[in-house]
């Protein structure tokens, strides 16, 4: 018999051994320690109080954490880490803790549960579409690593010296016009401008004066926002993300719509290859 509430007091040491286990045969290496969770919840805005768990014997055996915020007007919840450990799979729990979640949810006035899913994880896939999801966008993920495949790029004027400029995100956001979003498409839920606010301290800004190329990244390596006004030229872009490349010795970027293919088109000419593709779900409560 399970037991379903949230996980207001529940240890990030319990949370650790819970998310390590239920990734433990995923398809993406998702191993997590007790502080990268704290980090992580800080950074995503975990709402403990309206975070849940499946509980078998007093023990962590499901997870269904969520932020809480406001997207397109709308007060919503998104899944910011799903996952039950393998013992309790084929059970029917998910289904149970995600109606849980559901109910009270919908009883905190939130309208709509945003969450991604991979989109070769078919079974995931199914099961939120029977919960009532519908494909909002589709993300694609990509990865250089940099030891085994440096980026690779020709401007079209060699011997010019593209300077890049880097500062803090908070002191580029005080210095600039940027009310909303750095970039020129929607970024998903995690990578919007509000929520890196939340560990700003965490974010970095790599830049070309007066090109209007720019990119976010965080002290991991991972960017969340990538601007690129001029589409006539790459050089200025490739400029930055070749600074980059020279400071991690992997650069992940977090989630470009599909739909912006030329900056997916150029990036992966500079090198970058598609690590996942995700889809946005979205489920009225």
């Amino acid at each position: 018999m399970y037991e379903f509430k949230n996980i207001e007091n529940v240890s990030f040491d319990d949370l650790a051994n819970t998310w390590n286990s239920a990734f433990s045969d995923y398809v993406v290496p998702m191993k997590m320690t007790s502080e990268d969770i704290e980090v992580y919840f800080k950074v995503t805005g975990v709402d403990r109080n309206h975070s849940y768990g499946a509980f078998y014997q007093d023990t962590l055996v499901g997870l269904l954490i969520n932020s809480v915020d406001t997207f397109r007007g709308e007060k919503v919840a998104y899944d910011a880490m799903t996952g039950i450990v393998p013992e309790h799979r084929g059970k029917g729990l998910f289904s149970q803790l995600f109606e849980f979640t559901r109910n009270s949810l919908k009883d905190s006035d939130i309208t709509h549960y945003y969450l991604e899913v991979i989109t070769t994880n078919e079974k995931a896939y199914s099961i939120y579409r029977k919960k009532g999801g519908k494909v909002d966008r589709e993300f694609t993920f990509l990865e250089c690593n940099n030891s085994n495949s440096p980026l690779k790029f020709e401007t079209t004027n060699p011997s010019e010296k593209i300077e890049v400029s880097v500062m803090s995100l908070s002191e580029y956001l005080l210095k600039s016009s940027v009310e909303n979003e750095l970039s020129l498409y929607e970024p998903s839920f995690a990578n919007r401008i509000s929520a890196l606010n939340r560990n700003i301290d965490n974010y970095r800004i790599a830049f070309v004066e007066g090109e209007k190329s720019a990119v976010i990244f965080s002290k991991q390596g991972i960017i969340p926002q990538i601007l690129v006004n001029n589409k006539e030229s790459n050089d200025s872009l490739f400029a930055v993300l070749k600074y980059l490349s020279g400071q991690f010795e992997k650069l992940r970027i977090s989630n470009i719509p599909i739909t912006e293919t030329q900056l997916i088109e150029n990036l992966l000419n500079f090198g970058f290859k598609v690590l996942v593709n995700q889809y946005e779900m979205c489920i009225e409560l």
